[in-house]
């Protein structure tokens, strides 16, 4: 069956379109870095003076070569759509067939032959109807009533695509309008009467007729608004006319709701193929007045149409190619271009109107034979009675499905194979941009020139700041002198913490607790055990809450006097504009963002050492001071020896102050013992940071002397900006335009964009 091969080339088409669609997202990424290191590239250009810069001449080249490859974001944006157009195209589970003509040639008549429709549905223009609505026609043999889903205009596409381009050619002619912004904007727009404009001859008809257009959508703004942004909407076959017809059947123009139509989805069952998967699409009649009809046919063409029928209807007073006629092939024949001929996927049909006293047979024979002289290339053409249902399925519809089952496969595979020649060919631009460009980016830091200027300042800054480092946990220096004394201000806050804790009144503020506890839970030795829980819990985060911050007060302070060093002798405040702890997590950033950070392990280890290092209750305290917290805690082997019967609430109290101030008296013992381990703490890691980014031993063959060098050549303009200030500023801003190139290079490079041999 026909039906069951057409399915076997739907279910085939699905692979390649999932590969574009890959390939289209891999472009897309590329296309998306090149533009924003085009972009870099412009602004960075208004900041280069070729005169007083004389290291900036690579830039100049560079920049020189990014304007003149602007067509690489034009033609990336282009063959993106094409892609998606395709993917799209291979996508559907139908197979659709447009029908294009000028107006009033039988294009509704003949697709009302086709779907068994009636002019209800399919509105023909016999009393001058034309609307500019799309109508998808979708072959379902289970409907057994046709209906249809209408899908509406957003009020930005209904701007854009039906009232804009009046303007855009209203002011081409040097007529002062211009567009709304808005539906609410066009509803106020003083809009001139046709026939009050002047205009050149050839104009004025033309140019009044658009004013006529425009009033007429404006005057009847009422009737369509509300549809405007409207989610889709069945309805029965009735209503179809008044969403897409001017005219109702008399021929009164009383509907408008079609205004704010996207297209129309009409289900029914057609009478006379056996192919189910079938949609024909009735593409706006063109031939009257209304702009932007032959994009909304190119566009549709171009992604949602696997065969186009051209239609005309010859008049039996004469024949011959009208340059109308040729015009709408031409417009056609932009919907996909070279990438594949509308020749590979067209048929052109002429309308025979076998009426007494209307008969075109010879016409249509005769435009028929001159079809090659007018220019006109299709892949079959076909004389049919739009009218004879027998006749359009046998001559028409069956040689169609036959064509389509024969050519469809190809003609995917030629459009397939010429995408993908121009995405190579687009890649391979790129490609060479981007080697260039990262030629003219090269690094070229290590020029013997800049190389002795560096060394000298370099020499002088790393014995200075190495001897620094090494003094602040040196012999005599304050942080070793004092690691193995009591930490003072942590010594304080424990105290005060202790103190506060003595001064607490337990009866004043647990007697209505053990009353109520007692109660309520079974027994004064029930509410004894949690209270118990209770004090507990308050001390310890009482504790906490409060040494938390004294812990790593004292952690800050070193971290300070480490960074001023950093700051003054090593000179970093000059690059990164911070002198206290914050130093840290600057040079950190800096480094993990920096094309080097590979090559600098040490720095990186050491700096993220310092500034994360912290000391606080939990990890610090907490395991040592649970013991002294036993007493509180109603079920350890500490708190047995006061389990006692309780007869009364007073007596309950006594037991629990006994408790409650044991426990603090075991908290000063036990903190007797590490009121220095804060200044070891500082200690060890000021001492652990200088090892790791001092000592002079190799790590993984990278010299840790080489790695500083390493960092500070990269800041050497911040560092010492009176020697190196034009130098850094040019570095750093090669530095930001090697970024995207990296990550294009790196795309191109691991990114597989074959989807057609």
């Amino acid at each position: 069956m026909r039906q069951d091969f057409i399915e076997s080339i739907i279910n085939q088409r699905a692979p390649l379109a999932e590969k574009i669609t890959q390939s289209r997202e891999k472009l897309s990424r590329v296309l998306s870095k090149f533009e924003e290191f085009s972009n870099l590239c412009r602004k960075y250009n208004r900041d280069i003076d070729s005169e007083s810069d004389s290291e900036s001449g690579n830039l100049a080249e560079l920049f020189k070569t990014v304007n003149s490859s602007e067509h690489i974001i034009n033609e990336g944006s282009w063959l993106t759509a094409d892609l998606h157009n395709i993917a799209a195209r291979l996508s559907r589970r139908t197979l659709n067939i447009a029908v294009i003509g000028r107006a009033r040639q039988g294009k509704s008549r003949l697709l009302q032959t086709i779907t068994g429709l009636s002019a209800q549905e399919i509105p023909d223009g016999n009393l001058a109807f034309c609307t500019g609505v799309r109508s998808d026609i979708i072959n379902d043999p289970s409907a057994s009533e046709a209906y249809a889903v209408v899908n509406f205009l957003t009020e930005r596409r209904f701007i854009s695509e039906n009232i804009e381009p009046y303007f855009a050619d209203l002011q081409q002619h040097k007529i002062d309008l211009f567009p709304p912004s808005s539906v609410a904007e066009f509803k106020t727009q003083n809009i001139p009467e046709p026939g009050t404009l002047k205009a050149s001859p050839e104009y004025i008809t033309q140019m009044n007729l658009h004013l006529e257009h425009l009033k007429d959508l404006q005057d009847h703004l009422s009737q369509y608004q509300e549809y405007l942004d409207k989610p889709p909407l069945r309805i029965s076959r009735e209503q179809i006319r008044e969403y897409v017809a001017q005219d109702n059947a008399k021929g009164e123009r009383v509907f408008f709701k079609h205004a704010a139509v996207d297209r129309v989805e009409i289900f029914c069952k057609f009478p006379n193929t056996d192919v189910n998967a079938l949609r024909l699409i009735d593409l706006p009649g063109l031939g009257d007045t209304r702009i932007g009809d032959v994009k909304r046919v190119v566009s549709a063409l171009s992604d949602q149409v696997d065969l186009v029928f051209f239609l005309s209807k010859p008049s039996n007073t004469g024949a011959a190619w009208q340059d109308n006629e040729i015009h709408l092939y031409s417009q056609a024949k932009r919907a996909l271009g070279e990438k594949l001929p509308i020749e590979r996927w067209s048929f052109w049909v002429f309308n025979h109107d076998s009426r007494p006293g209307a008969e075109n047979m010879p016409q249509c024979e005769l435009m028929q034979k001159y079809m090659s002289s007018a220019q006109i290339k299709v892949s079959d053409s076909v004389i049919v009675d739009c009218t004879n249902p027998d006749e359009v399925s046998q001559k028409l519809i069956d040689k169609a499905l036959e064509f389509l089952a024969a050519n469809i496969e190809r003609n995917d595979l030629e459009y397939a194979k010429n995408l993908q020649e121009l995405l190579n060919k687009l890649l391979s631009d790129i490609k060479d941009i981007t080697d260039k460009a990262m030629w003219l980016l090269r690094d070229d830091s290590n020029s013997e020139r800049d190389s002795g200027k560096f060394d000298d300042l370099w020499d002088d800054l790393w014995n200075k700041l190495r001897m620094k480092l090494q003094e602040v946990v040196g012999e005599g220096s304050e942080l070793r002198v004092k690691r193995d004394d009591d930490c003072i201000p942590f010594k304080e806050k424990i105290m005060e913490i202790l103190k506060s804790a003595e001064e607490f009144d337990l009866a004043a503020n647990y007697t209505s607790y053990i009353k109520e506890t007692s109660n309520m839970a079974g027994g004064l030795q029930t509410a004894r055990e949690n209270a118990m829980h209770l004090l507990r819990t308050e001390l310890s985060s009482q504790l906490q809450e409060n040494l938390d911050v004294t812990l790593n007060a004292v952690l800050l302070d070193m971290k300070n006097k480490i960074c001023e060093i950093l700051a003054d002798t090593g000179r970093l405040e000059k690059a990164f504009g911070v002198r206290d702890y914050r130093l840290l997590n600057e040079i950190i950033n800096f480094l993990d963002k920096s094309e080097f950070k590979d090559d600098v392990p040490a720095l990186i280890e050491g700096f993220n050492l310092l500034f994360g290092y912290s000391m606080n209750y939990r990890s610090f305290i907490q395991h040592r001071l649970r013991s002294s917290l036993n007493r509180l805690d109603p079920l350890d082997k500490a708190s047995q020896e006061y389990v006692v019967p309780l007869s009364d609430i007073g007596e309950t109290i006594t037991l629990l102050e006994a408790l409650y101030y044991e426990t603090i008296n075991e908290i000063y013992r036990t903190f007797a013992d590490i009121y220095s381990e804060p200044n070891k703490a500082a200690f060890a890691a000021a001492e652990e940071f200088k090892d790791i980014v001092i000592r002079s031993n190799q790590l993984e063959g990278k010299s840790l002397q080489n790695q500083w060098r390493r960092f500070y050549r990269s800041i050497r303009g911040k560092v010492w900006p009176e020697e190196y200030g034009a130098s850094q500023r040019r570095n750093e801003l090669c530095a930001a335009l090697r970024a995207p190139l990296s990550e294009i290079a790196a795309l191109l490079s691991s990114s597989n964009f074959m989807f057609r041999g």
